[in-house]
């Protein structure tokens, strides 16, 4: 992991999300991109004379505004001897995060999050949270609350364990090789989706020795709903982290889509990390 991506708008959230870049940045040794979407004024010209010089006033002010704010972040003392840089977009914020991830090879995006009303003060709301979360080929990384130790010994990797999640898992389980970390497979079932707990347990089984993991358990959970027993797994096992894969709305399976995954991260007080699905 060379590249983290953090979206920000200077917010307390993204602040979360920064410092937790940060940790990961220095262990290793990774740069970070810092990206702050611009929503400029726009006005229809020839209506009111002056506007076109109000429009500039006001970008004007905007853009001195931001560049103030990433002064104040770059003089942050946990970003010290981190290799950072800055950029600012114009586009959508969907579209910048993901068109800067893709032209500059970013390996993880670091987001902030505000609970169940959306992301980061409303810079990451609606269809924009689900389609990172759905359509990034690079990982995401959310943060509702300050980590103040990521060290991530106990993972939980949550999944249905269908077509497409086996190798996409790589990059989960390099994270796990990297701290060294304990993983619990879970599988939640609800009363719409019964499955029997040997076959599943099975399956389970069979992707961990597939995937080379050394230190795990595999777990069933039943639950009302597939994010409420994930987050309960979660906390009731001390872990420090939540990880899946996400299939996108493709069909290729109805537990784990990206706007599922989208609801567990806005409720989790965990970090959550989510993969795209393999395309097959």
């Amino acid at each position: 992991m060379k590249k983290i991506l953090v979206p920000t708008d200077f917010s307390e959230y993204a602040m979360h999300a920064a410092k937790l870049a940060a940790d990961i940045a220095r262990k290793f040794e990774a740069r970070i991109y810092f990206l702050h979407v611009v929503d400029m004024p726009t006005y229809e010209s020839g209506i009111i004379p002056g506007q076109s010089q109000q429009d500039v006033a006001e970008g004007l002010f905007i853009l001195k505004k931001v560049k103030k704010d990433f002064k104040e972040l770059m003089d942050q003392d946990f970003l010290k001897g981190l290799s950072v840089a800055e950029a600012i977009q114009f586009d959508g914020v969907y579209e910048s995060v993901v068109a800067q991830a893709e032209k500059h090879e970013i390996d993880l995006i670091v987001m902030g999050t505000h609970g169940t009303s959306g992301f980061v003060n409303d810079f990451f709301v609606g269809s924009n949270t689900d389609k990172i979360v759905r359509l990034s080929k690079t990982p995401v990384l959310t943060t509702r609350e300050e980590v103040k130790d990521p060290s991530f010994k106990k993972i939980v990797f949550a999944s249905d364990f269908d077509d497409g999640v086996d190798t996409s898992f790589n990059r989960i389980a390099e994270l796990v090789k990297f701290f060294d970390a304990k993983v619990d497979l879970v599988r939640v079932i609800t009363r719409d989706d019964f499955y029997y707990s040997a076959p599943m347990l099975s399956i389970m089984e069979d992707f961990a020795k597939n995937n080379g993991l050394k230190n795990y358990d595999c777990h069933i959970h039943s639950a009302d709903s597939v994010q409420t027993g994930i987050n309960e797994f979660a906390q009731s096992n001390g872990a420090d982290i939540i990880t899946t894969v996400t299939h996108g709305r493709r069909g290729l399976a109805r537990l784990f889509n990206g706007s599922i995954t989208g609801d567990i991260m806005k409720s989790s007080p965990l970090p959550v990390l989510t993969v795209k699905a393999a395309d097959r």
